[in-house]
């Protein structure tokens, strides 16, 4: 029994480790995203690891908007209005 555990315990370090592969100790909030640098965007899934959430169109770049926590593909001198 105690070599289940262990084993169990080996496999959960291994997961959270590839959550964490991006830089980031504890991973992604879920369901929140982020610009991929200016040519598309990012999604978190369920096991908090960043995703490809999709790619700007050509002669637009990805600019996120803080206050509705989404990116935008919008053209490249684009800015969003002060709030």
């Amino acid at each position: 029994m105690k070599l289940a555990a262990t084993i169990i315990a080996v496999m959960a370090t291994f997961a959270a480790a590839e959550a964490a592969s991006d830089g980031n100790l504890v991973g992604c909030q879920p369901g929140t995203y982020r610009c991929a640098g200016t040519t598309g965007w990012e999604v978190c899934n369920t096991r908090a690891v960043f995703v490809n959430g999709g790619t700007c169109p050509p002669d637009t770049v990805c600019k996120f908007f803080k206050p509705s926590k989404s990116p935008y593909c919008v053209p490249p001198k684009f800015e969003f209005p002060k709030m």
